[in-house]
Order: structure tokens, then sequence, then C-alpha cells
């Protein structure tokens, strides 16, 4: 509930500190005095957006702070929780807003968004005026209200886990028949791929082996060919070994007619020595080729065709061997995915039949609640001033949503032979007031949000239907806190606590100053509102005090 409202610097309000009280409170006030600021005040706590003519002129910001006890209200707590914000049993939520009109919001002094306040705020406060009824304007909260009435949470669970599980399997169904038209439509061209790719059986790091075997072959290639030239040079036919051999046989032959070369004959027999050495010791080293020629260019070949591949397809080895593997799943998908659709479309008929029995089960449960809320809610407009008004709750069949196939609407005849109206347009403001007055009072006990505000729900209101007005909210405030403003003294007399707002000038600034109200206070007022302030019409008032207590 709300405990206190300050406010300081908002428009007509200098600086009020307003207590409030369990039950029901009326606010009264001449026409003009200010009740609509106070409104407005507790519409900024609910979430409302600023403006710069908020801010009273001169001052340089306004500032509104709502202290509401939620130690009975653990749904308020939960969304606390969520926004990972203080919850303890009393929430302190301030707004404050600048002369340029930007403002800051903060719940228990920590700073939130204006869509989390607004969250915050629909679970703590529900407003009603003349202007906005936008309650019962949305068609949606009439499918809510009587659920709420007829007890259908867990059914309604159970229904939109079936609903969600159909329309999951749905979308999934068409994500795969998507899927299998596209790979259809590619079947050929995946196939191409998978086939290239298959059939080039590629490994990782093969070509970087490749490419090494082929390095070092072409190196013992090129040693051979030196080798074999070399020996070619040295010890092949007219090679420097048989060339020195011929010339030692002939100096030999020489030295033997002539002595004196036989020194020569000596030096060229050192200079041959060395040459035999070599081809032997070229002969021994001579290693044994690691490829032949057919497989170097097998390997060359094999390289050539791994690089034509990379440059098709834009990516290295690793990208190749993923790529075959992904064109091999997915022709293999699109070989099982007949069967795949065949188990999903089995499953989205079974969740079918289970989201229509349950949408079945909530038909008859909201048709059978309907009737009792129709009565009862017609039952307490014949006594707020409409004794000829009668109420319908309209359900029609509709497809499957996530709240049932049920399209439920409220319909108000005011009068009798005008027909059935839709509440979200033909029924005027001060109808709607008291149909919202209506359906709270039958659902007091089940609604979950602590207050209330009716803003002037009498209008166009006197006499006995005043009474009945005043009674119906008095018996509202002991399931809520309910906030009323009111100009009938026989819905203020009937109130537990009564706020007077008033409006005086003081050097030329207009300042609202807020009320709580004692008995004596309230009698005063009771009298104002009567028409006078008369002895007897104070007695008067203070009767009606004393009858209402």
């Amino acid at each position: 509930m709300l405990k206190q409202l300050t406010i300081n610097s908002f428009t007509l309000i200098a600086e009020a500190s307003v207590p409030f009280h369990e039950g029901f409170t009326a606010i009264t006030g001449e026409t003009g005095a200010g009740k609509s600021v106070l409104m407005k005040a507790l519409r900024m706590v609910c979430g409302d957006k600023s403006q710069a003519s908020m801010v009273r002129t001169g001052e340089e910001k306004a500032v509104i702070e709502g202290t509401f006890d939620i130690s009975n209200e653990p749904e308020v707590k939960q969304i606390l929780a969520k926004l990972e914000l203080d919850d303890d049993d009393e929430l302190i939520i301030r707004r404050e807003i600048l002369e340029n009109g930007k403002g800051r919001a903060r719940v228990n002094g920590s700073v939130v968004s204006l869509s989390d306040l607004q969250e915050l705020g629909e679970s703590l406060i529900q407003m009603h005026g003349q202007s906005e009824q936008l309650l019962l304007r949305d068609i949606r909260t009439h499918a809510k209200m009587l659920d709420e009435y007829a007890g259908n949470n867990e059914l309604l669970i159970n229904y939109s886990k079936s609903y969600n599980a159909w329309n999951n399997v749905l979308a999934e169904i068409q994500k795969t028949e998507a899927h299998a038209k596209d790979l259809a439509q590619q079947k050929d061209f995946l196939k191409f791929q998978y086939d290239e790719l298959s059939k080039a059986a590629l490994r990782d790091g093969e070509e970087e082996e490749l490419e090494e075997k082929v390095n070092v072959a072409s190196k013992s290639e090129a040693e051979h060919n030196l080798l074999n030239e070399i020996q070619g040079l040295i010890g092949c036919d007219n090679g420097i070994l048989e060339q020195v051999q011929n010339l030692q046989y002939k100096l030999r032959s020489l030295a033997q007619k002539i002595p004196h070369y036989e020194e020569d004959l000596n030096a060229l027999v050192e200079v041959a020595d060395p040459f035999e050495g070599i081809c032997k010791d070229l002969q021994r080293l001579r290693p044994s080729k690691s490829m032949s020629p057919v497989e170097i260019d097998r390997a060359n070949s094999r390289i050539a065709t791994i690089q034509k591949l990379k440059r098709k397809y834009r990516t290295d080895v690793a990208g190749l061997i993923a790529l075959t593997e992904q064109r091999k799943q997915e022709l293999d998908s699109l070989e099982n995915l007949d069967a795949d659709l065949d188990e999903l479309k089995r499953k989205a008929d079974a969740h079918k039949a289970e989201t229509y029995r349950l949408a079945a089960s909530l038909t008859e449960k909201r048709k059978e609640a309907a009737q009792r809320f129709d009565s009862a809610v017609q039952e307490i407009l014949h006594s707020l001033g409409m004794p000829k008004a009668k109420f319908f709750t309209s359900i029609t069949e509709q497809d499957p949503t996530p709240n049932g196939a049920d399209r439920i609407e409220f319909l108000l005849a005011p009068n009798p032979g005008e027909g059935e109206k839709s509440l979200q347009k033909a029924v005027s403001g001060g109808e709607l007031s008291r149909v919202l007055l209506a359906i709270k009072s039958v659902m007091a006990e089940l609604d979950k949000v602590p207050l209330l505000i009716f803003d002037e729900v009498d209008s166009g209101i006197s006499g006995e239907t005043g009474n009945s007005i005043g009674e119906a909210l008095r018996n509202l405030g002991k399931h809520h806190q309910v906030l009323t403003i009111t100009h009938l003294h026989q819905v203020a007399s009937r109130a537990q606590n009564q706020l007077a707002v008033s409006k005086k000038e003081v050097d030329g600034r207009t300042f609202t100053s807020i009320i709580d109200l004692d008995k004596n206070g309230r009698i005063e007022e009771i009298a104002r509102m009567l028409g006078g302030t008369s002895e007897t019409v104070r007695t008067h008032a203070k009767q009606l005090l004393e009858n209402n207590l």
C-alpha cells in the first residue's frame, strides 16, 4: 500500500507531504483546486513521462517521492528481484524532473529505466480516470479478467505449454521444408562438389609432405647428374684418366729410349693416382635416388591438383576436408529429410490435438464462469445508477492463440432498446468507470494490485446512486487501498479517510495544499460539499459521517 507521497516544486504544489491510510480514501476539493495535480504526481510514480511544464516556475527541478509498504506484495518483490533491486518491506520510488523536461527515476536509491518503473508501477497502482479507461478499452484484458475470475491459471499454463510446443514443431517443419527445398535445388551442385572433393581424397598435411619429398628428390637428381658428368670427364672413354694413362705409356716408351724422361714419367704417375682415387670415392659415395622420375611427376601432379582445388574453393586443405564432410552431410540429410518431416508432422499432430483439447476445456470453464460473472457485475451496475443496464461477456471461437481459442469481449447495454455496445469505443467514460467499479467489486478478493485509484467515478451521478457508489468503494476498500476523487458528499462520507485539496494565492503565486483531515476537518469539508457552512449543514455532515463509521 501507499504510505506517503512527498511532492516538491511540482506545478501548483510547492511542497506537500501527504500520508495515506488503508481502506477507502476520498479526495475532495473545489473544481480547479489541484486534485488533478495530485493524480499527475501519482502517475509520475507509476512511470509516466516527464515534461518541462511540470516543474514549478522559478525552480530548477521537481521531486516526487512515493513510499510503499510491500510486506504483503510478493509479486512486487519478484519484480524488484528481477531488476536486482533491494526488495525489503519498504519501497521508495523517487522521480526528479529537471526544468528542461528531462528526469531521473530511482527505486530504493538505484537508478532505473522508465520502462522498468512502468512495470513496477503496474504492479503497485491501477489508475482509472474518465479520459483513460485503458484497462477496459483493451480487449486483451477482458480474457485476463475472466480467466482470473474463473481460476484458470493452471489450465492456462498447461495450454500455453502445449500451444508453444505445437508452434515450435510447426516452425521446425517450416524450417526443414525450406532447407529441403534449398538442398533439392542445389543437389546436382552439391553432388558435383562432393564427388570432386571425395575423389581427391585429401589428407591434412599431405601437400607439405609432397613438396618436401619433391624438393629432396630434385636435389638428389641434380647430385646424380653432376656426379655422372664428373665421372664422365674423369673415367669414361677419352676421359682425363684414360688420357693420363696414354700419356704415361708414351712417356714410358720415351724414357726407355731416352732415360732422362724417367723423371717426367714419375711425376705423371703421381698426378694420375689421385684421379683414380677420386673415381673410386665418387662411386662409393654416390647416394641412391629417393624418387624415380615417374614418382616425381606423380607427386608434382598431386600437388598441382591440391593447389587447383585450393584456388577453386578459396580455402586451404583443412577447409577442403571440412567442405567434403559438409557436402556429405548435406547429401545424407537430403536423403533423410522425408523421414524427419514425417516424424515432425506426427509430433505436430499430437501437440495440435492436445492444444485443441485444452482449448476446449478453457472454453467450457470460461463460459461457465461468464454466466456467474455477468450476473454479479450486472447486479452491482444496477445499484450504481444503471438500473436497466445489461452486461454480457461475448465468447466466440477463433483460431488458437497463446491464450486459447476464444475471442472474449465485455459488452454493455446501458439502456433498454439500444443494444449491446463494445467497451472499446461505444461506451462513455462515465459508464465505463462504473463498469470498472462493478468488475473490481466482483473481483475484489482476486485482484492482486494493492492500490486502486478512481478519478471522478461518480461524475454525472447524484442522490441514491451516489450512496451506492460510495458503498461499493467502501466495500472495495476492504480488499484494496482505494483512492477516489469525488464531488459527492454521499461518496466522501462513506470513506474511512479523506484528503482535502485547496488552492490559494500568496504574493501573486498560486499554491495548492493537501491536508489529511481529522474528524472535525471532515465535517467542515463535507459541509462545504453539501453547499453551506451553517450549523444545520455541519450537523448534517456530522451525522453523515457518524452513520458511516
